[in-house]
């Protein structure tokens, strides 16, 4: 078959990596001059590239770690010590290991006592979601926890992630992030280890494309698929649409190409956008049924450290944003030519103020909260800044959020959907994106 996998995120590429195996050509489509979806790089100079959005993969990732290895990167994937903080009443406290929830004084050590033990007992619970699908995460902390614990540290975590969803969130997405991707063992529960690639993510995209090439396919960045017809007739947009945003009804059409099947990697509001073929309405109102917050990430460039930590979770909710991620403080410095970078983590809802600010309005605005963190912190320390938006980056999981997900088949032999919505009860990242693409290409061949 000759089949279009539109977006050239980790899930497309994968998936077309797995349908070339299998025999088949792949066309490729990606809106973006680049590949890699989130996890993209950009050109921060001098010969460095970084994501447009922070990543590192957990000890658990095994499905992007076998991926490596299969495509002959075994060595690319290196381990290191990570680092972790909670941002309260005014100071940053170390959060990586038993002893610092001991040490957590801005919770009574009754309520950090109950948290440690209500954690244990979750990750020693077994793999079976269920019980969790049904109520929120904020009736489960406050049960299993405590109120102070929701109070101070999950509440304005979930909030500052979910807005206001956060009261309404499911417990199986909390679930998912402390029993399969955060469960430490071993010598982790003394020092979480965090995997990073060698030389950026670029070595691995560069790997599928070439793959993917071999097999007598294309990958066409720069090149949004603008419709899909009736006889999987693919009609693609100009270069250079990526200005006009992620709608993909706004982009000048160049030109048309048929397939014998389809897989769309892209959010649910730009399949529907694209969609010119009739679908199941059960299909259609799952799409509309779930919604998503926008990343806004503001890139630092500094010309000192920010904090000690690679990763602070700001519980303050009157700091504008919900993360500092210093990936100089995973990542060495002097593999960046000695240069220091800083993320400034937010999600947001659709229409939301902030998400109409520049770089330099958007630094302005977190300048107060960025002091609150460091004191000393003045704008003379930023020597470079980077801004990026996702609209859907994150799906909210509310309750019952399991029953609403779309099945990966359409309903349309030879049409799949591979999206974020369908990780589930996993958080989205570049490892379950792996997942999917494989499970998105077995889906198109078993209804071929």
């Amino acid at each position: 078959m000759r089949i279009a996998v539109i977006g050239a995120g980790v899930a497309g590429l994968t998936c077309a990596y797995r349908l070339t195996q299998a025999g088949h050509a792949c066309d490729v489509y990606e809106r973006w001059p680049g590949l890699g979806g989130m996890a993209a790089t950009l050109d921060v100079g001098h010969g460095h590239l970084l994501e447009r959005y922070y990543h590192h993969l957990f000890t658990s990732d095994r499905h992007i770690a076998e991926l490596y290895d299969e495509l002959g990167l075994p060595d690319e994937l290196e381990w290191l010590p990570s680092s972790v903080a909670f941002f309260l009443e005014g100071r940053s406290w170390p959060f990586t290991t038993p002893l610092h929830l001991l040490r957590f004084s801005p919770l009574s050590l009754r309520s950090r006592l109950r948290m440690g033990v209500a954690v244990l007992r979750l990750q020693r619970g077994g793999d079976d979601v269920a019980p969790f699908e049904r109520m929120t995460a904020r009736a489960w902390i406050r049960d299993a926890m405590g109120a102070e614990a929701y109070e101070k540290v999950w509440g304005p975590l979930l909030r500052g992630k979910f807005g206001d969803r956060a009261d309404d969130i499911s417990m199986a997405w909390l679930w998912g992030k402390l029993t399969m991707r955060r469960k430490l063992q071993g010598k982790e529960s003394r020092q979480e280890l965090l995997g990073y690639p060698r030389h950026s993510w670029e070595p691995l995209f560069g790997a599928l494309q070439e793959r993917i090439e071999a097999g007598g396919g294309r990958v066409l960045i720069d090149r949004p698929v603008k419709r899909l017809s009736a006889g999987f007739e693919i009609s693609y947009g100009a270069p250079g649409s990526f200005r006009s945003g992620h709608d993909p009804r706004a982009y000048e059409a160049a030109g048309s190409e048929r397939y014998d099947a389809v897989v769309a990697t892209v959010p649910n509001d730009v399949f529907r956008g694209l969609l010119d073929l009739e679908l199941a309405p059960g299909y259609l109102e799952r799409l509309d049924r779930i919604e998503y917050h926008t990343a806004l990430c503001l890139l630092l460039e500094l010309d000192r450290s920010f904090t000690p930590f690679y990763w602070t979770n700001i519980a303050d909710p009157e700091l504008p944003f919900v993360g500092v991620i210093e990936h100089t403080n995973l990542i060495a410095p002097e593999r960046y030519g000695g240069r220091r970078f800083l993320y400034v983590a937010n999600y947001l809802a659709p229409g939301h103020e902030l998400l109409s600010l520049d770089a330099d309005a958007l630094l302005e605005r977190y300048a107060p909260g960025l002091r609150r963190i460091n004191p000393g912190f003045d704008r003379a320390w930023v020597k470079e800044r980077w801004l990026h938006r996702e609209p859907a980056a994150q799906p909210i999981v509310t309750v019952g959020y399991g029953e609403r997900i779309p099945p990966l088949q359409t309903g349309v032999p030879g049409l799949v959907l591979a999206n974020t919505t369908q990780i589930y009860p996993e958080d989205r990242g570049t490892n379950y994106a792996v997942r999917l693409g494989t499970d998105a290409a077995g889906a198109l061949l078993s209804n071929a």
